[in-house]
């Protein structure tokens, strides 16, 4: 009977730590009063992290993430619409994606090869102009 009730208890807690891992509570970017833009700093971990931000319809998300290999970034949101992806890159670089709608935007960055990789993501908010 001890015996079972350990091995129940090792169960419970392994999968509490996989839970804790994919129910990550994405980290909300905030600029700074008066700022269009902010830095952050991190690592990916094995898993990748999440961010959010808030933005409004008309408006142009400006990131840029670095460095350029062995990590990617996706852009979703969920809106009126449903679930949209609105960027998926398997690298770094500068990336521009105008906002037709007001809401969260989610976005995640991980390494290609799930080893913790640090970086550095830039997020910028314009006023989409006409092409």
């Amino acid at each position: 009977m001890l015996k079972k009730l350990l091995i129940f208890a090792i169960f419970a807690f392994v999968l509490s730590g996989i839970q804790t891992v994919y129910s990550q509570e994405p980290t909300r970017i905030q600029f700074a009063k008066g700022k269009s833009s902010a830095t952050v700093k991190g690592s990916t971990g094995a898993n990748g992290v999440y961010y959010v931000i808030g933005a409004k319809s008309g408006q142009k998300l400006v990131l840029t993430l670095a460095p350029k290999a062995k990590i990617g970034i996706k852009v979703e949101t969920d809106g009126a619409d449903g679930h949209s992806v609105l960027l998926s890159e398997q690298q770094g670089g500068t990336y521009e994606i105008g906002l037709d709608a007001n809401g969260d935007y989610t976005i995640f960055i991980g390494s290609t090869n799930h080893k913790p990789l640090p970086f550095t993501l830039t997020v910028k908010i314009t006023k989409l102009t006409d092409v």
